[in-house]
């Protein structure tokens, strides 16, 4: 008789427990810790300025650039010296990167070193801008493609790109 009880007891206890767990108040998200917040909206902002202005242009196969990357290096310097000190302030080893990319044509090795060519020559233009952060050039070849497999010529020019982040 007792288990007869106890059974539907048992089923009313777990029918309420649901409802209370789901009546308990949201915990608040912690603070972003380092600045880290900061840090995303600031690369965010270079990011939709790389938009806005459209990529690095580059004489073919080669590490130089091709005309009117001047406002591009100018939209990008303006964001970064206009949020370092604030970012500097909470991430103390704060960078600058210039990742390279290639599209597929060519040899993995060729690729490799002229993303890392293209990314040197994004790093040297804004520090002759005077950007005072130090720039780490990067080149991944044409192991990072926003479009795969190219089928066309403006296929191979989105994957032909640098893109310039903050880093800590």
């Amino acid at each position: 008789m007792r288990s007869f009880l106890f059974l539907p007891a048992l089923a009313l206890l777990a029918l309420a427990l649901p409802a209370a767990a789901v009546d308990l108040p949201q915990l608040p998200k912690p603070p972003a810790v380092g600045g880290t917040s900061l840090l995303d909206t600031v690369n965010k902002k270079l990011a939709n300025q790389q938009i806005k202005d459209g990529q690095f242009e580059f004489k073919t196969g080669r590490a130089e650039f091709a005309e009117g990357n001047e406002k591009r290096i100018n939209g990008l310097l303006k964001i970064i010296t206009d949020n370092s000190n604030a970012l500097k302030a909470v991430v103390p080893n704060l960078y600058v990167t210039a990742e390279g990319h290639t599209d597929s044509d060519g040899s993995v090795e060729r690729n490799q070193m002229l993303s890392l060519a293209r990314a040197k020559t994004v790093c040297a233009a804004l520090k002759a801008k005077g950007m005072q952060l130090n720039c780490k050039p990067i080149g991944v070849g044409s192991s990072k493609p926003l479009v795969s497999p190219e089928k066309t010529s403006a296929d191979k020019q989105k994957n032909r790109r640098v893109l310039v982040q903050m880093a800590k």
